[in-house]
């Protein structure tokens, strides 16, 4: 049979009555001597070392998928957390106790007696998608002494016989830039500036002198629109802490 020096790695040929498993065997070339396994049983060794391999590995490996399970359930509770936290937000936000009661003019205008309007502009757009876009913007200043919050506008647009052509409601917070108002479809435009998380950053404890922007949009406005108009429908006081209120007292 051929045997292979494991040291030099020369081939000789080995007389089958003399090739048995366990003899010492010296090479002729390196003089290196080396103990002959048979391949049956060099095999077997081989496999019986594979199968204790792979134990070790399993065992080395079963920690890594436990810490991967725990890591992915600690990083679900944080998401469900998270958006449990955000709709909150926004309910209580939003949503408040219900449906706040229909104010009349004059209840209104006490209501929103110190927030004022600074900007004030209206253009139209040529947009790609919806044609003409015709734009209110501007910045609702707080002058009330207590922070206030979540103001919304009302923009109206007039044909020359000074009637009402449309209303829109926007609460205050966002505005696109040109280019937007360019390209970006109805749909985007409108998720755009009711964006929860905007509003809620920039629309939010507004304390004395500080302001926050509004835009108003009408999509294809009819030819005959003459003028705009503009005014501050809704306005919310901060809710009180309660350890702000216990530390006043």
């Amino acid at each position: 049979m051929e045997v292979k020096c494991p040291k030099c790695s020369s081939r000789f040929n080995l007389p089958d009555n003399l090739a048995k498993d366990g003899v010492s065997l010296r090479c002729s070339i390196c003089r290196h001597v080396f103990v002959l396994e048979l391949a049956g049983k060099a095999d077997q060794k081989t496999q019986k070392e594979a199968k204790q391999d792979l134990a070790g590995d399993s065992k080395l490996v079963l920690p890594e998928k436990k810490k991967s399970r725990k890591l992915f359930i600690i990083l679900s509770i944080l998401l469900f957390l998270l958006c449990l936290g955000g709709a909150l937000a926004w309910q209580f936000y939003f949503s408040g106790s219900g449906e706040e009661p229909m104010l009349n003019d004059q209840e209104l205008a006490r209501k929103v007696k110190l927030l004022t309007m600074r900007n004030v502009r209206q253009y139209i757009v040529d947009n790609e998608k919806v044609g003409k876009v015709f734009v209110i913007e501007g910045k609702v200043v707080n002058e009330f002494p207590e922070p206030k919050e979540l103001i919304a506008v009302e923009g109206a647009i007039y044909g020359s016989d000074k009637r009402v052509i449309a209303t829109k409601k926007q609460r205050c917070g966002t505005q696109l830039s040109l280019f937007q108002l360019q390209v970006l479809s109805e749909k985007e435009m409108e998720a755009f500036l009711n964006n929860k998380i905007e509003i809620l950053t920039n629309n939010i404890n507004l304390k004395q002198g500080a302001e926050v922007p509004f835009m108003v949009l009408f999509y294809a406005p009819p030819e005959n629109v003459a003028e705009f108009g503009v005014r501050i429908v809704d306005v919310r006081d901060v809710p009180v802490n309660p350890m702000e209120e216990k530390e006043k007292h």
